[in-house]
């Protein structure tokens, strides 16, 4: 397995940098953030915003040790985001969305919300790896390492993606589609909902 570690405060432009690139031509990012003029600052500051207040916070994001990728979890109960906290926040989204789409992308996103498994899982939010370094094993390193603590405690977990392709990786490390999201606000691109089973513990 590839080197990795825990990220802190002082990793959020390198991360924020490296998975912007990661997810340059991601349908979802390409749709939240307008792949117009300025689309790339417009996702360095998601991914920065996004590391610093939702993924930070609950001490799981994993990295590589030269930042080739990074995967950005939420413990059990960490992963909704409360009202209060997206009005503290709205500043920063209209920096990333503009306020001309700040309603559909906040809808689309709510929407997604509530799709959300009501029961306790690992959430993976992002899992980014440089261009650079894709096909090098990296995304089995960051999904093993925290696989093995949701098998440790019996825990599921669970992820979406936009990306048809992404289904099959998934797919070999125990997840299924669970549901898929083909009529979200705005016409925000088909996101597949992907859950992986509490798996029985060996005797």
């Amino acid at each position: 397995m590839h080197a990795i570690r825990l990220a802190d405060y002082q990793d959020i432009s390198a991360l924020a940098a490296m998975l912007a690139r990661a997810f340059d031509k991601d349908p979802l990012w390409r749709w939240i953030a307008d792949s117009q003029a300025g689309y790339e600052m417009r996702l360095i500051r998601a991914f920065a915003t996004q590391l610093r207040h939702l993924a930070l916070p609950g001490g799981l994001v994993w990295t590589g040790t030269e930042y080739q990728g990074a995967a950005l979890w939420s413990a059990p109960g960490q992963w909704r985001l409360g009202i209060l906290r997206q009005l503290w926040l709205m500043p920063e989204f209209v920096r990333v969305t503009g306020w001309r789409r700040l309603w559909e992308v906040s809808r689309a996103i709510d929407a997604v919300q509530r799709a959300h498994p009501a029961a306790p899982h690992y959430y993976l939010q992002v899992l980014g790896v440089d261009p650079l370094h894709q096909g090098q094993g990296w995304s089995r390193t960051f999904l093993e390492t925290v696989l093995a603590r949701c098998d440790q405690q019996s825990m599921p977990a669970y992820l979406e993606t936009a990306q048809e392709s992404n289904l099959t990786l998934y797919q070999r490390f125990g997840f299924h589609v669970s549901r898929t999201l083909t009529d979200l606000p705005g016409k925000a691109p088909t996101l597949w909902c992907m859950w992986r089973p509490q798996q029985q513990r060996k005797s």
